[in-house]
């Protein structure tokens, strides 16, 4: 039988964010120097995607919010262990599979409850999967796909039957809420049970990783060696940022290009043509690259299946939430092929292609 996503869950939290608590002031400094960084640098080499992300940015200048509407946001006493394991029993649920059964469980959360151990021993043990060897790993942005190929491995070579993979994005915490980037960004956990049967059969896949970009987009205190120091020292409070913001410029620029090539290399693995995708279901840093990244492979912009104006930027989390909302919508019917592709700092990309068993 084939290696398949059997179930997916999702969480969000119940407070909701919308745009109007923001004060008009934020609203028309946003607007006048915000989160703009894809128009603060010159077009990508690839004159097709440049001319795309142009037309997109077009679209949403006058738009302080970049097309965000809402987002969710989780409570300050809600634990990255709480958010996934939520996620967990409900992929577990769609799957149909107690988590007595579960015999392997893979985290990645991107604010974890502590440094070590990771967040999928807890998670583990709050669900109640007590056979199972619990560890995390992490890809950032692009750890929902990478988690794909673990779980796939392990059964391959008969180490697990079943696979719970979660992910959580509890981001709103660490970045202040007058910061330009928050109107972009939500908190979410999502999760997927990889077993052999019927379900999402999973194809091929293609990951890479750009490790000079390391510095690109980081967890920082400060600027430089100075205020920037090591976890272990004391220090100031930890914010995500970037010891290299030309190269966060450069990632930015290509982010289509490489969403593009990274689900053709996929593809092209699998022996699946490109024009046979019928979904995009693509991490979301804005609302346009997930449609922009569609047009770029040569298809429909209505391919691509997103989130974006109702929970924002979720991090690992946005292509699992993107994978149900296609689902949902009646978009996966048998024999449909799916993309999915994530990209996170590190710097890596990956993709995944799945078929609708």
């Amino acid at each position: 039988m084939s290696i398949s996503i059997v179930g997916i869950g999702t969480w969000l939290p119940e407070t909701i964010r919308t745009n109007d608590a923001w004060p008009r002031s934020f609203a028309e400094r946003l607007h006048a120097k915000g989160d703009r960084t894809f128009n603060d640098i010159p077009p990508c080499d690839d004159v097709e995607a440049a001319a795309i992300v142009a037309r997109d940015l077009e679209a949403e200048t006058r738009d302080p919010f970049l097309g965000a509407r809402s987002r969710r946001v989780a409570d300050a006493s809600m634990t990255a262990a709480e958010a996934e394991g939520s996620a967990g029993l409900a992929a577990l649920r769609d799957a149909g599979i107690a988590p007595g059964d579960v015999d392997l469980v893979v985290s990645y959360s991107i604010v974890p409850d502590r440094l070590t151990p990771s967040t999928a021993t807890s998670v583990a043990h709050r669900i109640g999967a007590t056979r199972a060897v619990a560890f995390g790993i992490d890809a950032a942005c692009a750890s929902s796909i990478t988690q794909l190929d673990i779980a796939r491995a392990y059964i391959q070579a008969g180490l697990a039957r079943t696979v719970l993979l979660v992910q959580s994005h509890l981001l709103l915490r660490a970045i202040e809420m007058e910061h330009p980037a928050s109107p972009g960004l939500g908190d979410g956990a999502t999760a997927m049970v990889v077993a052999r049967g019927t379900g999402l059969t999973i194809r091929s896949t293609f990951a890479a990783t750009h490790g000079e970009q390391a510095t690109a987009v980081t967890w920082v205190r400060g600027q430089d060696d100075a205020t920037d120091l090591p976890w272990w020292k004391a220090g100031g409070d930890f914010r995500p940022g970037s010891r290299a913001p030309e190269r966060v410029k450069t990632l930015m620029r290509d982010t289509v290009t490489y969403g593009a090539t990274t689900i053709r290399a996929a593809a092209e693995s699998g022996s699946t043509a490109v024009a046979d995708l019928s979904v995009i279901a693509s991490v979301q840093p804005r609302g346009f690259i997930p449609h922009a990244i569609a047009e770029r492979l040569g298809l429909p912009r209505a391919c691509a299946v997103t989130t974006y104006d109702d929970i924002a930027h979720l991090g690992a989390c946005g292509p699992v939430f993107n994978l149900a909302r296609a689902r949902s919508l009646g978009r996966a019917p048998r024999g449909a092929l799916i993309a999915m592709y994530g990209q996170g700092a590190g710097f890596t990309r990956a993709a995944a292609i799945l078929e609708v068993g």
